[in-house]
């Protein structure tokens, strides 16, 4: 009797495919296929008339990871608020080391797809394989002279709604890392913020409420404001600001009080600039020296930092000379939309590459307590 040896080979395949389940995320598999050179008999054996040897190849079967998270927005009930995100998970992410983690959280006045589309992080997490988790913000029926009616964050002294009503925007962030570790291939060490503007400030918080989860801060134009903590570990931190905001001042946090009357009578907050922010931070991070180690200028920006600090952590401030308040390559809105509309810097540089370069140097390995546990 003779066979067809396409439909060997295609039996072969569909017996794999039959046991391949969905829906699921698959390890890359091999699967072994015999490539027939001519049509051959199968009675048993080889037709003794043509001994030519049976190749056997292996190949590679190259599968991609899905996952609910990356189809639609997910929602958590925290503190009775519903809270939502978006998701970005590269088809390529290895599920057997697990990924890196970067929450990028939009600033006040903005939502978390405009984020998504703003920052322009989607490709580099492609590049390098990381999860990116875009939270939404929430916010009340505030003072529209304060802000309020408008998503934001609670980073401390600001900003609108959420400082005002005292949202609990840092407790909901950690609980959407620890759903995130849960549900996804996630290396619980490289575990990233970002953020811009009230998010960036948001991103800052983070580190200093849960430096036990967060590896490491990188985020552009806002400050901390918001105090130390006693349970707080070294964290490295990368601020980037440009002389030319508008919005959140270089020099100071003046501008900021429209959106908490707290902050009118909260002196570190008014005075808490780029530069100070940068020392503060040292201080908080344990850093050696009164003056910033590290200096390196540039045609287009200056990092200034620390970067002999406890635990191995450094602290850094790049200062954009012609920066404005959005330093991302993307505009933040449409022209026509102004003042709702922030320019970006047109591809001058990669603002988001920048930033990985710093975040990935990180890592937050468990103490030795933890380990033995």
């Amino acid at each position: 009797m003779k066979n067809n040896p396409t439909v060997f080979v295609a039996s072969i395949w569909t017996s794999f495919m039959s046991n391949v389940r969905l829906g699921e995320s698959m390890k890359n598999q091999k699967l072994l296929c015999v490539a027939v050179l001519l049509s051959l008999t199968f009675s048993g054996c080889i037709n003794p008339q043509n001994q030519e040897p049976i190749l056997v190849e292996e190949i590679e079967l190259i599968t991609e990871f899905t996952h609910p998270w990356n189809e639609s927005e997910q929602c958590l009930e925290h503190e009775g608020d519903q809270r939502c995100w978006v998701s970005y998970i590269p088809s390529n992410i290895s599920e057997e080391d697990g990924a890196p983690l970067l929450l990028d959280i939009h600033g006040y006045g903005s939502t978390m797809h405009i984020q998504k589309n703003h920052t322009g992080l989607t490709e580099l997490a492609d590049n390098v394989g990381a999860i990116i988790l875009y939270p939404q913000g929430i916010h009340r029926d505030g003072d529209p002279q304060m802000g309020g009616g408008a998503p934001s964050w609670n980073q401390g002294t600001c900003c609108a709604d959420a400082a005002v009503f005292d949202i609990d925007d840092s407790g909901f962030l950690s609980a959407l890392i620890d759903l995130a570790i849960a549900e996804l291939p996630i290396d619980e060490t490289r575990v990233y913020a970002s953020g811009w503007s009230n998010g960036c400030g948001m991103a800052q918080r983070l580190a200093m409420d849960w430096s036990h989860q967060i590896a490491a801060v990188a985020c552009t134009s806002f400050y901390l404001l918001y105090d130390e903590q006693p349970d707080y570990i070294a964290t490295p931190i990368l601020e980037m600001h440009g002389v030319l905001d508008e919005h959140a001042l270089y020099a100071s946090s003046g501008r900021s009080t429209i959106y908490n009357p707290e902050m009118q009578e909260d002196t570190d907050s008014l005075t808490t600039g780029a530069v100070q922010n940068l020392m503060r931070w040292a201080e908080y991070n344990g850093c050696e020296g009164s003056i910033p180690d590290i200096n390196i200028p540039g045609p287009l920006m200056t990092t200034t930092g620390f970067g002999n600090c406890d635990g191995g952590a450094e602290v850094h401030l790049i200062t954009v000379h012609q920066g404005n308040h959005n330093l991302y390559v993307n505009d933040w809105g449409e022209p026509t939309a102004w003042p709702y509309y922030v320019p970006g810097n047109q591809g001058l540089y990669d603002t988001g590459q920048i930033m990985w370069d710093f975040l990935s140097r990180f890592t937050n390995e468990p103490s030795a307590s933890e380990s033995s546990i």
